[in-house]
């Protein structure tokens, strides 16, 4: 699933947050449904079980890997709200991998390609 947004990454939204906590919570809120909007039109297949997640961003700034890698906040609970994944608590969500392209000279906005493997009962 391909989600084309371009993310607020973590030293910006500790920025916004600082400067005031409703701008962070609006921030939150938006990218969350831009999320779920996209994952609603993607038709992804619903998991039944625990899975590990791989996020492969495609990022056009120099932000380091850590800010960048905060955005699966959004992601995640976008999915959530989309009904996709059922929770993104540890029950659900077993591992998180990123994998990070620093696209400088590209045009287009940031995306991240979410992908994820169903986990078979230990």
């Amino acid at each position: 699933m391909r989600i084309d947004c371009d993310f607020v990454y973590l030293n910006e939204y500790i920025e916004r947050e600082r400067t005031n906590r409703m701008i962070a919570s609006s921030i939150k809120k938006k990218l969350t449904n831009t999320v779920m909007v996209q994952a609603l039109c993607a038709n992804c297949n619903k998991p039944k079980r625990q899975v590990d997640m791989i996020f492969t961003w495609h990022v056009k700034g120099r932000h380091d890997s850590d800010n960048i890698a905060f955005a699966k906040k959004f992601v995640l609970d976008g999915m959530v709200k989309a009904g996709i994944l059922q929770n993104d608590n540890p029950k659900w969500v077993r591992h998180l991998k990123d994998y990070i392209y620093h696209d400088v000279n590209k045009g287009s906005s940031d995306y991240v390609e979410v992908a994820w493997e169903e986990i078979d009962d230990e």
